[in-house]
């Protein structure tokens, strides 16, 4: 009894441990909303939404419309966002755990705050700050009024928090976070970056290629359906002259991919050679001094530390140095000191300089906005309501010397090595107004922006920018659809979009052609698989009976080989696939649709397309354990924007599930049976057109009348009840209920 009586007693006292600090950790989500609403009250901003809950945002000021972006992309995201923010705080390990610490320790080896510390104030110019701050206090807004779905750990949003999210995720695209890992695992050499890790694909038609005369733009970012890098769809207008209706990804508070009446731009990330590595000398008899200029230097060291989740409210904190030298970071591994210098370091004018794209309104403006030269890379396809076209392949290309091999790490030790400005913006490769009438970027080579001769010349820039050679399978389809075309009309400019096909020689088919060659005489199984890849016609719409075996067999070879690792064996990656088709299916060969799916909740969407197809589909190159290969990444958006030779500018576009991504409610998949089926929906983008699709219209942080003049729209796929004036989505009304129930408890 005693015994048993003792248990019971740490039972109990383990419950009331937990219970305290679960009750400390819900008190974390509590900030005081006084300042809060003190802010908000200085903006004024209207929301619309239309019938597939894209809102539709106004405002006299730019700051006004940025404070309703922020707020209505709360109302459909809050939590991504908050995540976001906690990441470019790099506190993100605070909420999930070991997954978010090597997030955490970046932030504070690339010394992003102490840039936003030094530079914020005076890098920035005054309308930034304010585009900045009206975009927290939306957000800001939202969380006040939603205490209930504030996150632990999470503060209000400042505008600095939203310079340093940009600092955080651009590099990134062009490979440092992989350089940085390399390093911190022991490694000594620079590496290369994976183009199949970032997608993109946008391309233009000039009115000299189009059959009626218009001028048409492709906007297609790539990434995951949902997470920090998901793309959200918003139409942006103010009374200074802002007017963008594009895409954005969770804390953007402006348009990264988008178009307005006068013009519009789509973006494709690149991979140019903007990271060194420099080998330092280390004084044998004290760790912290390097050799540089003759001269010892003494490194700038801290700790890192990162605070991590393991348990419910159980957290604990690792330590690590952190190092800096003249360079930039310093990673000391057991090979030496390496320190990393890459384009964009400490520069927080990223956001300012996408915020003059969204002002644009001349071919000049936006190419000044590119100069600037903050936007460190990512490819750009512009195009205007005058029928021009470019493609501009923008990078920070550092003025290097070109005494060393900047494909190796370089010496560390002398000033000279070590370059401190960038090549001038006219130093990129670009076609602008080719006379063949069109433009495209797809992460592939620059020389292959349109078709010759009208493309840049390799010879013209040198070796020392690392410009990309290899083609991927949708430059290589892009230009064969649009150069045999002469006459582009709308109904093809959108086929081309949803093409599913690879080119014979792209390395999908030579991989494929070169495992269906092998004699697999005597193992039927095989036998029968090899018979299957013969015959595939390299497409991937949703009856193809070979799509299956063939992506999911080549497609771990080549991520292999981009990845820079050795491919698995073919043979028997080959015969695990076909044995797992036929365990799950019965047979090798199962339509596409079968295995390639669209899923949230109980929706369950056959899809066409594959890995690096013009419509993008990303794959799990293992079935799960229903026999699937459930989507999670391609074609996050799509749009097509039309200025017309005679009328108003057009744009349509879709995006995998809906609007918002709070699941029940009536905009979370609305969108995914036209996603499914490669359609596009019109967007409205005159004041008229948009209150007629009105569903919903609020006025953040004031009370705004019900309007019940406002016509309803359309039945549309899952239709719900339409709700008119200052309203929430039922499932946010019960969120409010239930977050005002436990302040009053």
């Amino acid at each position: 009894m005693v015994l048993r009586g003792l248990v019971v007693f740490v039972m109990l006292a383990v419950l009331a441990f937990f219970s305290f600090f679960w009750a400390h950790e819900e008190r974390l989500t509590w900030f005081d909303t006084r300042p809060v609403l003190a802010a908000a009250a200085k903006y004024d901003a209207t929301v619309i939404r239309d019938r597939f809950g894209v809102p539709h945002i106004t405002g006299r000021r730019d700051a006004d419309a940025a404070f309703g972006l922020g707020f209505a992309h709360a109302e459909d995201d809050f939590a991504t966002i908050q995540r976001a923010f906690l990441a470019a705080r790099g506190r993100l390990a605070t909420l999930d755990g070991s997954g978010a610490t090597e997030n955490d320790y970046f932030v504070q080896v690339l010394g992003i705050w102490d840039a936003i510390a030094t530079r914020y104030a005076s890098d920035l110019s005054a309308e930034t700050r304010a585009l900045l701050d009206g975009y927290s206090a939306g957000g800001n807004l939202y969380a006040a009024q939603h205490r209930g779905q504030v996150l632990p750990g999470f503060e209000p949003v400042r505008g600095q928090d939203v310079a340093a999210l940009f600092m955080l995720r651009l590099p990134m695209l062009y490979g440092l976070d992989g350089q940085l890992r390399a390093l911190i695992a022991g490694g000594t050499t620079k590496i290369a970056p994976d183009p199949t890790k970032t997608r993109g694909l946008a391309f233009a038609v000039a009115p000299v290629r189009s059959a009626d005369g218009a001028t048409r733009l492709l906007i297609n970012p790539q990434g995951p359906f949902q997470g920090g890098l998901s793309w959200y769809e918003a139409h942006i207008t103010s009374g200074e002259g802002w007017n963008v209706a594009g895409g954005l990804i969770p804390g953007s508070p402006v348009v990264l991919a988008g178009a307005g009446p006068v013009q519009g731009w789509g973006i494709a990330p690149n991979h140019p050679d903007l990271i060194d590595v420099y080998a330092l000398e280390g004084n044998p008899n004290d760790r912290y001094f390097y050799r540089f200029d003759g001269e010892w230097r003494r490194l700038q060291n801290r700790e890192a530390r990162v605070v991590t989740r393991v348990w419910g409210p159980i957290r604990i904190t690792f330590r690590r140095e952190i190092l800096r030298s003249i360079h930039g970071p310093v990673i000391r591994n057991a090979r030496g000191l390496f320190a990393v210098h890459y384009a964009g370091q400490d520069n927080v004018r990223a956001v300012e300089s996408f915020f003059h794209l969204n002002k644009a309104q001349s071919f000049e403006a936006f190419t000044a906005a590119l100069a600037e030269g903050s936007i460190p890379s990512l490819a750009f396809v512009y195009a205007d309501r005058t029928g021009r076209i470019a493609a501009l392949y923008n990078a920070a290309f550092p003025a290097r010397s070109e005494a060393y091999d900047w494909t190796r790490t370089v010496p560390g030790n002398v000033s000279a090595d070590l370059w401190t400005s960038y090549l001038s913006a006219s130093s990129t490769p670009r076609a602008v107004g080719p006379a063949n009438g069109f433009v495209l970027a797809a992460g592939g080579s620059p020389f292959r922006m349109t078709a010759d001769p009208f493309n840049p010349k390799a010879e013209n820039f040198p070796a020392s920018q690392g410009l990309e050679a290899a083609q991927n399978n949708r430059t290589r389809r892009a230009l064969a659809l649009l150069s045999a075309d002469r006459a582009i009309t709308a109904d093809k400019f959108r086929s081309y979009k949803f093409d599913l096909c690879y080119t014979p020689d792209s390395d999908f088919a030579v991989a494929v052609k070169g495992i269906a060659q092998q004699n697999f005489a005597g193992d039927p199984l095989l036998e029968e698989a090899g018979e299957i890849l013969r015959r595939y016609d390299l497409c991937t719409n949703k009856t193809s009976r070979g799509a299956a075996l063939a992506v999911m067999t080549a497609m771990p070879l080549l991520q292999a080989s981009a990845a820079g690792l050795p491919r698995p064996d073919a043979v028997a990656t080959l015969r695990a696939t076909a044995g797992r088709l036929l365990s799950d299916y019965g047979r090798l060969d199962p339509a596409w649709g079968e295995v390639n799916r669209l899923r949230r909740g109980s929706l369950d969407l056959p899809l066409n397309g594959g890995p690096d197809t013009l419509r993008q589909t990303g794959i799990r190159t293992r079935l799960d354990d229903t026999g699937k290969s459930v989507a999670e990444a391609g074609d996050s958006l799509v749009m097509i924007s039309t200025w017309p030779r005679n009328g108003a500018w057009q744009i349509e576009s879709i995006v995998p599930y809906g609007s918002s991504h709070d699941a029940g409610t009536r905009h979370s998949a609305d969108q995914a049976q036209l996603y499914a089926d490669d359609r596009l929906k019109t967007v409205p983008v005159t004041a008229a057109a948009v209150m007629a699709e009105a569903t919903q219209i609020e006025r953040p942080g004031k009370p705004a009348p019900r309007q019940p003049g406002i016509a309803r729209p359309a039945p549309v796929a899952a239709p719900a009840a339409v709700s008119i004036g200052v309203t929430r989505p039922a499932a946010a009304t019960e969120r409010a209920n239930s977050s005002v129930r436990r302040e009053g408890q």
